[in-house]
């Protein structure tokens, strides 16, 4: 039996700890964009869901480092993704969904297994996947990634509701995930999808 996270019902609530007024505007307006709450800077880090910063903090909520290039090294918190201060709305909300929902981004990492402190590039790890998607899959993954229902799969692809179910059911398999959050997050640390 696999055991799976609990179904968030209430919206995910994100603590910003981000120092550059500009990059924590465009956060807090892609958040809202998809409707993931953003607390209030006077509130408490513990009462959010996932914390994104620029910085070390402490904290026991879940931490999205936001780092160019930089290793997660010295970060006193529990950091669950290391991702690009200028990263686009719906992969960041994607991110924040799946790390809210309990999961872990790690990482690339080089040939000798040691973490780079970066994302992987998709061209870098192509060819050690134990998997070859289509490029049908390839156009359902990236659905998935921008959080797309099925009935929205569909009509992006101009086929049933019925079919895009099957593409969605079939590349969660290849993928050896448990559902379409963690498909996301395992595309996502394979390189097949850009952060």
């Amino acid at each position: 039996m696999t055991l799976r996270p609990p179904r968030r019902t209430w919206p995910i609530r994100v603590a910003l700890c981000v120092a550059d007024q500009v990059v924590r505007t465009e956060i807090a307006d892609a958040c809202e964009e998809v409707d993931i709450t953003v607390a209030d800077p006077d509130e408490p880090i513990e009462d959010a869901d996932v914390v994104l910063a620029d910085r070390p903090v402490e904290t026991a909520v879940p931490v999205i480092a936001l780092v160019s290039g930089k290793a997660r090294e010295g970060w006193p918190a529990d950091v669950r993704a290391v991702v690009r201060p200028d990263l686009d709305a719906a992969t960041l909300a994607a991110i924040i969904t799946v790390i809210a929902a309990g999961y872990a981004l790690a990482p690339h990492q080089d040939a000798a297994g040691e973490d780079t402190g970066v994302w992987a590039d998709p061209g870098e790890r192509g060819d050690e996947l134990p998997f070859v998607l289509t490029p049908r899959e390839r156009q359902v993954l990236a659905l998935l990634a921008e959080g797309a229902s099925n009935k929205a799969i569909a009509r992006a692809l101009a086929v049933s509701v019925h079919t895009a179910k099957f593409h969605v059911a079939s590349l969660t398999e290849k993928l050896g995930a448990n559902g379409r959050l963690e498909a996301v997050a395992i595309a996502i640390r394979a390189g097949l999808v850009m952060v």
